[in-house]
């Protein structure tokens, strides 16, 4: 939980420094670079140079509340969304 597997996706690692905690380091890590022994796959890179997600990034790092409060409406909705039978 919280860390990618090698056996699983061929990277390990943690993305922050405390993985069981729901909080906002994940942007505020990712904002500060490359650290010894956390993970940045090419996917979160990614997000730093778009120009719609950077400012979201820098958002989410600088206000956990707001992380929080955008989490818990997508979340809401996507558990509204329900599931289709494969």
């Amino acid at each position: 939980l919280g860390r990618c597997h090698k056996e699983r996706s061929g990277f390990e690692g943690a993305w922050t420094t405390n993985p069981l905690v729901f909080d906002n380091s994940y942007f505020k890590e990712l904002l500060s670079g490359d650290k010894e022994g956390l993970l940045q796959l090419p996917s979160d890179k990614a997000l730093l140079n778009d120009p719609v997600f950077r400012p979201l990034v820098e958002k989410y790092a600088a206000d956990e509340k707001a992380f929080f409060d955008d989490y818990k409406e997508a979340h809401l909705k996507l558990s509204e969304l329900g599931y289709a039978d494969a």
